[in-house]
């Protein structure tokens, strides 16, 4: 896989009109974003990737890849339960539901932790979060599904998946974020823009 930085300047008009026609049916940029919910880079780039997801979701197929390992250490000490594991799987629990709920709680989990200052490895933060999305995107996330699937074999295997993903594919740094289409790809690490993600979606794209 590629590993590069994006270059500035495109728009989505730049990116569509100098293609070759794609079949949207059959062509869809598989897109993993390897983040974790205390990190920093990511909830400052996260205007730019709601406006990336939203313009092109029928380009798209995304999903979260979690680190569970502290943000300020790769390494946490033995024995030590990174203080964020509870945030992850919280955030794969409602990944069971769909991914836009996934979206919209990492999204408020990040707010809470990094803005706000609340401790989200707290039982009672994270479900008051899930309640006000659940409060305030009717249909999106089923509170009480939310609590069922928590401790759930489906949501623990999910958060083992991710840390088998992370390590098959060396990714040691949050956020990462790649993009593979018929088994080719390329990757980018650390903050992009709208317009550095666009570029790279064109980058995906233009390999077909």
């Amino acid at each position: 896989m590629e590993n590069r930085r994006p270059g500035h300047g495109l728009t989505m008009l730049n990116l569509m009109e100098k293609m070759k026609p794609i079949d949207l049916n059959r062509t869809i940029v598989n897109i993993v974003y390897y983040t974790q919910p205390l990190c920093p880079v990511s909830w400052r780039m996260q205007q730019h990737w709601h406006e990336f997801t939203t313009k092109f979701s029928e380009l798209i197929n995304v999903r979260f890849c979690l680190a569970t390992f502290d943000a300020t250490s790769r390494n946490p000490r033995p024995g030590h339960e990174p203080s964020n594991i509870k945030a992850c799987q919280a955030v794969k629990a409602v990944s069971l539901q769909s991914q836009r709920a996934a979206d919209l709680y990492l999204n408020a989990l990040r707010k809470a932790a990094l803005h706000e200052g609340q401790d989200i490895s707290l039982p009672h933060v994270l479900v008051d979060l899930a309640r006000e999305i659940s409060r305030e995107n009717r249909g999106i996330l089923d509170l009480q599904k939310f609590g069922t699937d928590f401790d759930s074999s489906a949501t623990r295997r999910a958060l083992q998946n991710d840390a088998l993903k992370i390590r098959t594919n060396k990714i040691d740094s949050c956020p990462t974020i790649t993009f593979t289409v018929n088994g080719g790809g390329i990757k980018a690490t650390g903050f992009l823009s709208f317009q550095q993600l666009a570029a790279m979606l064109k980058k995906a794209l233009t390999r077909i």
